[in-house]
């Protein structure tokens, strides 16, 4: 038993690292404000997969507004990064004017595999909660945020 609390422990570090590693960039806000990891130190993180041409997206992303920004008037430290798996950047960004959040900057689109298998996804939508130190708290975090945004930062 010991060895696999070991083993678990071990795996979390490693994927935070890579975790790290895959989101030390530079991202941007609707206004196009840059924001840099460092500015998001202390902060829980969301990281947000979904798709412009994705219907269960579309639906569910006006729901993660409110959640965020309740969550937000909450006093919690909060940010989410959109990683877009939309085909095309014209889509992704017309997508985005939407959100009140940061995103994965398109020209660093070749991470989002990456992102999307450390963080044990499988469909979009989806959303895995970091805590601040980059380590996955809940790697399946939607209905959380859409249920019980309450429960906040949502532990799995």
């Amino acid at each position: 038993m010991k060895c696999v609390i070991f083993l678990s422990l071990l795996l979390a570090g490693v994927a935070a690292v890579d975790i790290q590693g895959l989101l030390d960039t530079t991202f941007y806000d609707v206004q196009g404000n840059a924001v840099t990891l460092d500015d998001l130190k202390g902060k829980y993180i969301g990281l947000y997969f979904s798709a412009s041409w994705c219907g269960p997206c579309r639906r569910f992303t006006p729901s993660l507004i409110w959640t965020y920004n309740e969550v937000l008037k909450a006093g919690h430290n909060f940010e989410i990064i959109w990683v877009s798996r939309d085909r095309y950047e014209s889509s992704a960004e017309d997508f985005f004017q939407k959100m009140p959040w940061v995103r994965l900057p398109w020209s660093e689109n070749y991470k989002i595999g990456q992102l999307f298998s450390l963080t044990q996804q499988r469909y979009i939508p989806a959303l895995t909660i970091l805590d601040p130190d980059l380590n996955v708290i809940n790697p399946n975090a939607r209905s959380d945020a859409e249920y019980r945004p309450e429960q906040f930062p949502w532990r799995r």
